[in-house]
């Protein structure tokens, strides 16, 4: 009886120690998985004389800081964004043959999708996260080949680069119509949608629109998010609006905004928006605002009829703005990069759409 017992226990303790080890195992992976999880490279900020900037026209040509075309996407429509991870970069747009997917370093990926509709697909934007794909084709955002619809999307009108991703946590920014407007009478409202729910973003009681044209999110359930309120430009951070001044006190008949963001980042603690005010002459001049004090980004070249920031980007502690004059001069289009506030390329004839730091 007792070498019975004595077996039966030495039996457990066996068994618990396998076990143990299993569970210490799994805890190890579990670990290593979460540290390898992130939104941004793991690898080093590159010197500055070691980065690549991309820059992408809506015809899906490619140029790099120099001012050289680097790439024409095969097959493109119409081009609507480009983002990077790592040394890899990735644009989202419209194929000529159809197809709904991307292009991963100027190569076509096609997304297998199975679609219950026939409609017309148009890529607004896209994101990524781990190996996931994220893009914007309303009324539904895909992520790899799974589907996931908007909710209560009928009259939602994304804002150019709508979608933000942050640790596999997806938004989506723009506008619609608010709940209690009538048809004789609508006015937008600023939309966020997190994971595909929607809310409306609060404004202040006496303001009847209000419209969101930025994002940025980042560790998981914080956003940044860009547009405007009222006539002013505005930004709501964690959902909380902060409404931002322009340059100089303006007043107009029409209806439309005094100044707008359209691109949103967040460096060394600082929120920088790029967008555009108007000038007393009621033109539009590209400007940037950090934690809402604005700077004009005018390259000084005469006949300029109008400006406007069209993207900003932070690597490092370094900001990259991209602009777009047009010259009534000329009559075509001019797009600048600056960096840290001094222009380092310009693109004549280009109207560009977005770029990347690699």
């Amino acid at each position: 009886m007792i070498t019975f017992v004595t077996l039966i226990s030495t039996k457990n303790i066996y068994h618990m120690y396998h076990s143990f080890i299993k569970i210490v195992l799994a805890i190890g992976t579990l670990m290593l998985v979460a540290s390898c999880s992130h939104d941004e490279p793991g690898s080093p900020f590159k010197p500055l004389e070691e980065r690549r900037v991309l820059v992408l026209n809506y015809d899906g040509e490619i140029y790099d800081q120099h001012g050289e075309m680097v790439m024409q996407l095969p097959n493109c429509t119409y081009a609507t964004e480009i983002i990077s991870d790592g040394d890899d970069y990735f644009v989202s747009g419209v194929q000529s043959k159809d197809r709904v997917g991307y292009w991963k370093n100027g190569k076509w990926n096609t997304l297998h999708v199975d679609f219950i509709d026939d409609v017309d697909h148009w890529i607004y934007g896209m994101g990524k996260w781990d190996y996931y794909i994220f893009l914007l084709d309303v009324p539904n955002v895909l992520k790899n080949s799974g589907i996931f619809p908007l909710e209560n999307c009928h009259d939602f009108i994304p804002a150019d680069h709508a979608l933000s991703v942050s640790e596999g946590k997806c938004y989506v920014v723009g506008r619609g119509f608010g709940d209690g407007d009538t048809d004789e009478d609508p006015y937008y409202k600023p939309i966020l949608y997190t994971n595909y729910k929607k809310e409306y973003l609060p404004m202040p009681q006496d303001v009847v629109t209000g419209e969101c044209h930025a994002i940025y999110s980042y560790d998981r359930d914080h956003t940044i998010v860009g547009g405007f309120i009222g006539r002013m430009p505005a930004v709501w951070v964690d959902k909380q609006y902060q409404i931002y001044e322009t340059s100089k006190p303006l007043s107009f008949d029409d209806h439309t905004p005094y100044g707008r963001i359209d691109a949103i980042t967040l460096c060394d603690g600082h929120i920088y928006g790029a967008g555009w005010e108007r000038d007393e002459s009621n033109h539009l001049v590209a400007t940037v605002w950090k934690d809402g004090i604005p700077v004009n980004y005018c390259s000084g070249e005469t006949g300029v009829a109008s400006s406007q920031a069209i993207e900003i980007y932070t690597y490092d502690k370094d900001l990259y703005v991209l602009t777009s004059e047009y010259n009534s001069e000329l009559d075509y289009d001019i797009t600048y990069l600056w960096l840290n506030g001094e222009i380092i390329m310009s693109y004549s004839g280009i109207s560009a759409t977005g770029f990347t730091v690699l």
